[in-house]
């Protein structure tokens, strides 16, 4: 059983007594007789003094927990030796008992618990303690649970009865932080039946159970119900089937670390390519056959490093052990004594580096670590939730729970969606010639198809993740990092080869799929499942070389309606208009018309390869270019990997593969066609505002078309996007795709939907981002009921074991991002009631709702300037507005503009910079202008005291009236050459350069607005506002951090760092605290001892004084020397008996330091 690939039998019951001899020995018969692994029983009637009349060595090894005083409760749990147990926790009450199975790197926790008949809160909390504290791969808990789940189907009374017997929700809230399952019920889920009859009052309930974490659910062979033989409870049995996971080869990055292990590699490389890369051979072969010697090289390496450490401990120990001899006959003899020491030390070292990878994956070096927001400490919040495991499928009538049976669905479902379908290549022809889609250009096509250089590969190896997950051949990127000369440029000769001659190595058509559930989705259907195939990196890094010439031409080729996959474009602007396009109908209610949000099914597996091959001739991209792209979808093979079994290979034949970085822009090339036809067409009518028009939004798949008069048009856009899909493979699915509709009446609605058979909602969710009718619902929608589940996570999180900075990184981790995505698409909140009550969920959390020790500025503060770098939200939110509002600055984005100020006379620098809102009241009657502007209100004062050289007077005025597209800026328009260093206004003959359209009734009025200005004079064009309209990346990052500087600059000298300068008798510069908070906290790597600083530094510890001043009775003196008052200096520092201490830490400072060191507070405190 050592690899837990055999099956264990687990029989648990409420054995309601074994003090009677012939009761015992008949239940110790039954089990011998039915050889059972571990057998749980509960109120065994047995108390401590009597435990050996539970020893019964057929039975397996024994673990029980026994009153004391009298024959009542009582645990006991059997399990066989072959399964290596060993205790792991037990109470001294008679109701918890638990062991650990371990093996092969895993580890299985069973607990056999007997719950109290009435209240359980303290009993649950026991459990949870000593859960808590151990550590596992997998748990069950079995027993006697003395309540049941669900009323309805685990209780029936034959008459009403007062009594509720059920779960308490602390009980529940134990089930869910862990992931449980009830293995009976997820087997039975409609199936009646009960395992305990209570006489008293006439009704039978389910209440002895059997929960088994989720990892485990799938390896139940069986599980039953038994007659009440043994005792009045019926007993469980359940079968679990382990077997062994045959883990695939991959590189261990330990062996590329060192040095020494590089120079072995980079030999064995040399010498490999010198005798094989001969001009006969093919290049492909030797290249799949490199990377088998390597593979092979490496098993080799990690053999003889363990069998070389497994020799270092033999001899070490056999040096301790004779040492230990020699001082045991000499016991004074200090010179053995120091060498024994250091033999331990070294010992330790080799089995403290043999357990590093160990402590790698399950603790990701918690020392260091610990509490920040890292994968350690998301592990630790979502080790019950992020598992991909599968419990079972639903299939044509049926359901399949095994892990055998669940990996054949998957493979089965997959193997029919990538079959090629009889699409013919003329009709696929003769639509795009339809489109009359222009050639792209001659330095287009150049840069796409110009040879690879190593320089290339350099760069693609440098941007790539080293530890990211590797595809077949198990090589991860780390590898290609060693710079191995010989490997890039046999790199480069095999992608250049797939440009010239359309051939790629076999491995490259390999990948291994696996299933990552769509959050919100039926677990049980396998349409609910994203398959992201795991590619080789070598592939990969060829790919990311193509993708990135592919994304420069696409930047310029693709519209702004697509938002997807290509730099600079996010989901911001699609929702944006959106709801700009729903406050325009809300205006124009004489109009109608239907958001139409469309659902692909399997967009990017069904996508036709010949579409797209025929599509790259059309469009003339270049014979190397389209080699590459037919060598790739030409001929393609898979494995399933599920629940850690793997299937057999298959073929591919459409689709483009989750995980390879050309597919996503692959993808948007294809779907492009389609947003070009309806935006050309114009029988296809969308949001017409100024000389724009807004049809359809995309970000990826994610499609909205937007059909003003739907009633009338709806069949040509549905005619349209079939004729497109029956080609492209795009396949419309109608009961999933739903319309949104504004101002149509109830007998338009039912026509529309006898003619097309779409569904119809009041509400739709867009990337994310619910939206109704009416925007004032978007803050119910999204942020009311996002943060119901970010607060019903923090109470989950509660009971975890994380400090103060590792509660922060939580935040940080798990809140902010939620709530960020939520700000970047929607900044529309008004009220500062909403930021105080999530600040007041998210303090309760860090401080445990506990009293805050640490004033909530000096907590919002970043780490720089001595904070604790607490994500102040409301901040975000006005970074995103500010962020917004940078397109009302800049003028870029004319379709969003013009919408979103459809019904104003001026232009927006007139209301940002004139304050023409004041004038015109109509620019606050509505919902997302309203909102933006109250965030720039605010800060406009913290930006420019003169007037910026952003400014384009001309659009502050005439906006409406002159209608162009790019207006001319004070920046543009003036001249600071002239002597006395003032600006001047520019002849009109120079700014028609730039601006033809500028004739000279412009050129007054924008004279007259110079003129005007001038009085408050210019800002240099350098201001914090200037940089960030011409900023692409990291925008909110720098929004926010000045947004924190300007709200805590008055923290920069705080009450703590004054009390500490009255300690130590003499002012602490700044200087030398930015020193503490910037330089000397990373001495340490120990995030602990770090946190410890940091609250030594805010005095968060309670002293008798702190103590004394909350609770009048309580007495302030020290408490060790009872004489002086215990100020916070004194209990750290100045106390005698604390003396001693610092000095004997001093001595040692100085012996290993080796330096002259002081006794001085600010070196140790």
């Amino acid at each position: 059983m050592n690899d837990f690939n055999q099956s264990i039998k687990v029989f648990s019951n409420n054995i309601n007594g074994l003090n009677a001899p012939t009761k015992r020995k008949r239940v110790y018969n039954y089990l011998k007789k039915n050889n059972f692994d571990v057998i749980a029983l509960q109120e065994v009637h047995i108390k401590q003094s009597h435990a050996e009349y539970l020893i019964n060595d057929n039975l397996g090894k024994l673990y029980h927990s026994l009153d004391r005083e009298k024959k009542k409760k009582g645990v006991a749990l059997y399990i066989n030796n072959k399964l290596n147990p060993s205790l792991e926790f037990k109470d001294n009450e008679g109701r918890i008992v638990a062991a650990k199975i371990e093996s092969n790197s895993e580890t299985i926790l069973i607990c056999n618990i007997y719950a109290p008949n009435g209240p359980k809160r303290k009993f649950v909390k026991n459990l949870r303690n000593h859960i808590r504290d151990s550590d596992f791969n997998h748990i069950i808990i079995m027993g006697d649970f003395n309540g049941i789940l669900e009323k309805n189907r685990d209780k029936k009374a034959y008459k009403k009865t007062i009594t509720n017997n059920m779960l308490p929700q602390n009980f529940i809230d134990l089930k869910n932080e862990y992931d449980l399952h009830d293995s009976w019920r997820l087997r039975n889920p409609t199936q009646l039946d009960y395992t305990f009859y209570s006489s008293r009052h006439n009704s039978w309930s389910r209440i002895d159970m059997i929960w088994v974490s989720k990892l485990l659910t799938t390896k139940i062979n069986k599980v039953e119900i038994l007659a009440r033989d043994l005792s009045d409870h019926g007993a469980m049995l359940m079968e679990v089937n382990k077997k062994k996971i045959n883990l695939k080869w991959r590189l261990n990055d330990d062996l590329i670390k060192r040095e020494e292990d590089i120079v072995k590699i980079r030999q064995m490389t040399k010498e490999y390519f010198k005798f094989n890369n001969i001009q006969e051979s093919d290049p492909l072969i030797i290249w799949d056959a490199y990377k088998a010697v390597a593979r092979g090289f490496f098993i080799q390496q990690k053999k003889l490093k363990t069998r070389r450490r497994k020799e270092n401990l033999k001899r070490l120990q056999i040096q301790i052990e004779q040492k230990e001899k020699a001082l045991k006959a000499n016991p004074g003899n200090n010179k053995i004594n120091q060498q024994l020491t250091i033999l331990r030390n070294q010992k330790k070292n080799l089995e403290l580096d043999n357990l590093a990878n160990q402590i790698k994956w399950a603790k990701q070096y918690s020392f260091e670590n610990a509490n920040k927001p890292g994968k350690w400490l998301a592990r630790i919040l979502r080790k019950k939730r992020y598992s991909q495991q599968v419990l079972k499928i639903n299939s044509q009538g049926r359901t399949v729970y095994t892990d055998e049976e669940i990996k054949e669905e998957f493979k089965k479902y997959y193997e029919h969606l990538y079959e090629k379908e009889g699409i013919s290549q003329e009709e696929i022809v003769k639509y795009l010639c339809k489109q009359k889609l222009q050639k792209i250009t001659d330095e287009q096509r150049l840069d796409l198809n110009k040879a690879i250089t190593p320089e290339e590969v350099k760069e693609a190896i440098k941007e790539t993740e080293a530890n990211k997950a590797p595809g077949l051949d198990g090589f991860i990127a780390g590898f290609y990092k060693i710079e191995q000369e010989e490997v890039i440029a046999h790199l480069v000769q095999i992608m250049n080869l797939v440009l010239t001659e359309s051939i790629i190595p076999k491995t490259w058509s390999e990948a291994e799929i696996i299933m990552i559930h769509k959050e919100g989705k039926d677990q049980s259907d396998v349409k609910n499942y994203r398959p992201i195939a795991l590619l080789n990196t070598d592939y990969k890094l060829f790919t990311k070389i193509m993708a990135k010439r592919l994304s420069k031409f696409l930047n310029n080729w693709i519209a702004d309606d697509q938002s997807g996959f290509l730099p600079n474009r996010s989901t911001k602007d699609n929702i944006r208009i959106i709801i700009d396009a729903i406050e325009y109908y809300e205006y124009n209610h004489q109009k109608t018309v239907g958001f139409l949000a469309l659902d692909a099914e399997k967009a990017f597996d069904q996508l036709n390869w010949d579409f797209i091959k025929l599509l790259l001739r059309e469009l003339d991209m270049g014979a190397q270019f389209q080699n590459t792209i037919n060598a790739i979808y030409t001929q393609q093979e898979a494995t399933i990997r599920v629940n850690g079994q793997t299937s057999g290979k298959f073929n591919i034949n459409r689709g483009a593969r989750q995980g390879c970085p050309l597919s996503p822009l692959i993808f948007i090339l294809t779907l492009e066609i389609l947003l070009r036809s309806i935006r050309e067409d114009s029988k296809l009518v969308g949001i017409k505002v100024d000389s724009q028009e807004i049809k359809v939004r995309a970000f990826a798949d994610d499609v909205i078309c937007i059909i003003e008069n739907p009633r009338d048009n709806i069949r040509i856009w549905l005619n349209k996007i079939e004729e497109f899909g029956k080609l492209a493979g795009f396949k419309i699915n109608k009961d999933k795709s739903v319309m949104l509709t504004k101002n149509l009446t109830p007998l338009d609605l039912e026509t529309i939907k006898e003619e097309t058979g779409l569904q119809f909602a009041n509400k739709i969710k867009y990337l994310g981002i619910w939206i109704a009718t009416k925007n004032n619902r978007l803050l119910e929608l999204n942020y009311v009921r996002k943060w119901k589940e970010i607060k019903k996570d923090l109470e989950e999180w509660k009971n975890l074991k994380i400090s103060l900075l590792g509660r922060i990184a939580t935040v940080k981790m798990s809140v902010l991002p939620k709530m960020l995505y939520l700000f970047r698409n929607i900044p529309i909140i008004r009220n500062n009631q909403i930021f105080n009550n999530w600040n007041k969920d998210i303090r309760k959390f860090v401080w445990n709702n506990k009293r805050p020790r640490i004033k909530l500025s000096t907590m919002l503060t970043p780490k720089e300037r001595g904070g604790l770098d607490l994500p102040d939200l409301k901040l975000y939110h006005e970074a995103c507005a500010l962020d917004w509002i940078r397109d009302w600055a800049n003028l870029k984005k004319a379709k969003n503009l013009s919408l979103e100020g459809y019904n104003l006379r001026r232009g927006w620098h007139g209301y940002l910079w004139y304050g023409k809102h004041k004038i015109e009241r109509n620019f606050g009657n509505h919902f997302v202008r309203s909102a933006l502007l109250k965030t720039w209100i605010k800060y406009k004062r913290f930006f420019y005291e003169k007037t910026p050289l952003w400014l384009s007077p001309l659009e502050a005025y005439q906006r409406r009236e002159l209608g162009w597209i790019s207006w001319p800026t004070y920046k543009e328009v003036l001249n600071w050459s002239n002597r006395n260093g003032l600006p001047e206004i520019k002849k009109l003959e120079e700014i028609q350069i730039k601006y033809k359209n500028i004739s000279w009734l412009h050129y007054y009025q924008l004279r007259d607005c110079f003129r005007a200005d001038k009085k408050q004079g210019f800002s240099p064009s350098d201001e914090f506002w200037d940089i960030i309209l011409h900023r692409e990346k990291k925008v909110l990052t720098i929004l926010y951090n000045k947004l924190v500087e300007w709200s805590t600059e008055k923290e920069v000298i705080k009450e703590s760092m004054l009390k500490w300068s009255r300690d130590i008798n003499r002012p602490i510069l700044i200087n030398e605290w930015e020193a503490i908070w910037n330089k000397k906290i990373k001495y340490c790597r120990a995030t602990d001892l770090k946190e410890n600083w940091i609250k030594m530094i805010h005095r968060w510890y309670l002293t008798p004084k702190k103590i004394a001043l909350m609770y009048s009775n309580i007495d302030n003196k020290c408490w060790r020397c009872k004489e002086h008052v215990g100020s916070y200096f004194h209990m750290w520092w100045s106390c005698k008996k604390v003396k001693k201490f610092w000095s004997i830490i001093n001595v040692k400072s100085r012996k290993i330091l080796k330096i002259n060191l002081e006794c001085k507070p600010e070196y140790y405190l």
